[in-house]
């Protein structure tokens, strides 16, 4: 019985030990991370120029998960697919007759970031690769002044129909590793066409992005 019991608790240790050390050696990792965005909206009009037209930079956030995939043993080279919630806030002002209007954006996205990674050292990387974003919400606020008088008004995009479901996107960034899984990165992302259906009027999005996180 003792024997047994002797063999059990080796066959325990033994098992531990083996899946350790499996999951080292794991080629895939998971992570999760999050973050600011500074986002900029372009807006622009095939019909009628916004008079005096000023598109301004907006603070928003970013939260989720990634997967990391290693190469071969001794390749710089890893793959990165994430799965991320994007806020984006900007916003646009212009003239308009004798008043002044701003618009207040706020866009919301599911984003799949599907990077390429080169490592320059163990601890610093470069990263570059096109993103899948689904425009989930938008809304945008907008106020007339004119002199005392003001005028608000709130639009949802998506109840009017009036918001891009998908859009392809590209980034470039970097990846630096503090201690172990800690990571900080920063990133330029860069959505082609434009958020709105709207065959006139143009918004065309992109963000600079500061993260930390965590890989397992």
């Amino acid at each position: 019985m003792k024997k047994m019991k002797k063999l059990s608790v080796l066959l325990l240790c033994v098992a531990i030990a083996s899946s350790t050390y499996a999951q080292k050696k794991s080629p895939i990792r998971f992570g999760v991370k999050g973050g600011g965005n500074l986002s900029h909206g372009a807006v622009s009009s095939d019909d009628v120029p916004f008079t005096g037209l000023k598109n301004k930079f907006g603070f928003g956030f970013h939260a989720g998960g990634l997967m990391e995939i290693s190469g071969p043993a001794g390749s710089k080279f890893k793959g990165q697919v994430e799965a991320l919630y994007n806020m984006h806030n900007f916003k646009s002002e212009f003239r308009e007759g004798n008043g002044s209007v701003a618009w207040k954006t706020t866009l919301s996205q599911i984003s799949v970031p599907l990077m390429a990674k080169y490592f320059i050292t163990p601890r610093f990387s470069v990263n570059a690769g096109p993103s899948v974003n689904f425009n989930i919400a938008g809304k945008v606020k907008e106020e007339f002044t004119n002199g005392s008088v003001i005028l608000k008004d709130e639009f949802d995009l998506k109840d009017d129909d009036n918001l891009q479901t998908i859009q392809i996107g590209a980034l470039a960034g970097v990846t630096y590793y503090i201690h172990k899984g800690f990571f900080v990165d920063a990133r330029y992302n860069y959505y082609f066409g434009s958020a709105l259906k709207d065959d006139l009027t143009k918004m065309r999005v992109s963000a600079i992005q500061l993260g930390i996180g965590y890989k397992f």
